[in-house]
């Protein structure tokens, strides 16, 4: 039975646990973890936090790799009347001390592998770390009774900060019916029943991760094969198979991957999947194509943010119906605009912002209410997003607003001109940015990753846009370079780029 009414999210996995019981929801390191089960440990962590004097509304932070506790104290801290605060277990401990002195949290939850960073943040705050394994092991097969938290749908559930490739990192602040309304929509949308099986491998700690890969299993009743992180993709590959999964979710470089690996003809065969679906970093259509020409399963690309829960939009599930190229309609419940700098709608195929208004966008940021008034206007939320619409109401992504390069008083957008350099036998990956040439004209500069044993000339480069972009747009140089900065996510770092150009130029100019 698939839930269709709106719960707070611990709520959600307590009726869940009851339509459900003994259905395996997670399948991590050969052990197996009911609905039921996991019910009973967000129970656990929840009355060790109000052991611990946790109130209503505090802060409690998530600092692991992907394991069951972490989405067990995840529903266990809403289920006592507190925040989650998700963190990024790649960033480093002065990273995180920022999130954790921002967000106020009292109380941080720890998995072994991030004891180094926890050993450097002790002692800064009176701040309590706690192990994971630790809170879980000590319960053994307790079923705590937990008074339910009096929240609703409207309150916070949880705090994600954004990545910070704008200036410091912002808390996005999320209600349950921000989520669960995704959850719903996502759901509904791509047709997901409780005969789906997923494999998550993507951070738990990104939204896109969450809803879609915890939040709608719980919607729908599906089982989740939790790995602790992609690598080794051996063992994505081989849960793949073992564990029948039906739904792939990842970003656009493990796509990229696997549409240039020669996966053998076996693997291919024994793959169950009827779905892949990709999200948090823009997908060039080409990876599309070859993907799709080598594993005969349907490649979806979404778009979302952070700020909305994370969905907006996906492409449709029925073939006669996808548009690559677009990011899809936007989900059920959901209205999307473009618009120009002045806010005035704009008309069908003009590029503008994207704005979007819905049930899942973001209450607003904490303790910014100035970034808040900005980024939400008259409940439009203002993504920073260059798009377009065509006539049907699909969403084409141009690129971010902020990395719009101008030349010669003509707009560029790098992603336009990305992805067709993509279409290069010989680039492996490439990211365009803007820099300012001659004391107030922006050029466009290019860096390039070249696939092994490939060797190109900027000229060649040249001419190879030339065929397909206009001169204006073509980069005015081409810098090779061994890889680009990521976040966890896949997204490219642009403002790591530049920062990288900037020193190279000092340096030769120096």
């Amino acid at each position: 039975m698939v839930i269709k009414e709106l719960f707070p999210l611990d709520q959600l996995l307590q009726q869940r646990a009851r339509l459900s019981a003994r259905k395996t929801f997670i399948k991590f390191e050969g052990a197996n973890f009911s609905f039921q089960e996991m019910d009973r440990l967000a129970g656990v962590y929840a009355a060790y936090l109000l052991g611990q004097g946790l109130k209503r509304g505090d802060r409690a932070a998530l600092l692991s790799q992907n394991n069951p506790y972490y989405v067990a104290a995840y529903f266990g801290i809403i289920r006592a009347g507190g925040i989650v605060l998700p963190l990024n277990n790649l960033l480093t401990h002065e990273e995180i001390d920022f999130i954790l002195n921002d967000a106020g949290a009292q109380t941080c939850f720890f998995d072994r592998e991030c004891s180094g960073t926890v050993d450097k943040l002790r002692g800064k705050s009176s701040r309590s770390y706690v192990l994971l394994d630790d809170v879980a092991s000590s319960a053994g097969n307790a079923v705590p009774v937990v008074p339910t938290p009096a929240h609703g749908v409207e309150d916070i559930s949880t705090i994600l900060y954004t990545s910070g490739t704008t200036g410091s990192p912002k808390g996005a602040l999320l209600t349950h019916r921000n989520i669960m309304a995704n959850a719903l929509a996502c759901a509904a949308a791509i047709h997901i029943s409780p005969k789906d099986r997923f494999v998550v491998f993507l951070p738990l700690f990104h939204s896109f991760t969450f809803t879609v890969c915890v939040v709608i299993p719980l919607v729908t009743g599906s089982l989740i094969s939790l790995l602790p992180s992609v690598r080794p993709f051996s063992r994505v590959v081989k849960r793949l198979i073992l564990d029948r999964i039906t739904l792939f979710v990842a970003i656009p470089t493990v796509y990229k991957i696997l549409a240039e690996k020669n996966m053998p003809f076996l693997v291919k065969l024994l793959l169950n999947l009827r779905l892949c679906v990709s999200g948090a970093a823009p997908l060039p259509v080409k990876v599309i194509q070859d993907f799709e020409a080598a594993f005969k399963v349907p490649l979806l690309e979404g778009y979302g943010l952070t700020e909305a829960s994370p969905v907006v939009s996906i492409n449709p599930d029925d073939h006669g119906r996808r548009r690559p190229g677009t990011v899809g309609l936007p989900l059920p419940g959901i209205e999307v605009r473009v618009v120009d700098d002045e806010g005035k709608p704009l008309a069908t195929g003009v590029p503008g912002e994207l704005l979007v208004k819905g049930p899942n966008v973001m209450t607003g940021y904490l303790n910014r209410p100035e970034d808040t008034a900005k980024t939400i206007r008259e409940n439009w939320l203002y993504t920073g997003d260059i798009a377009a619409l065509d006539g049907d109401g699909y969403i084409k992504i141009i690129d971010r607003k902020k990395d719009m390069i101008i030349v010669d008083g003509l707009n560029v957008y790098p992603f336009e001109v990305e992805e067709v350099l993509y279409r290069h036998s010989a680039v492996k990956d490439c990211a365009m940015i803007g820099v300012l040439h001659g004391g107030d004209k922006e050029i466009p500069i290019m860096y390039v990753v070249l696939k092994d044993g490939h060797q190109v000339t900027p000229k060649a480069f040249r001419e190879f846009l030339s065929e397909h972009v206009a001169h204006y747009k073509i980069p005015r140089r081409f810098l090779m370079i061994d890889e680009l900065p990521r976040t966890a996510t896949g997204k490219i770092l642009k403002k790591e780029i530049r920062k990288m150009y900037l020193a190279t130029e000092m340096k030769t100019t120096g």
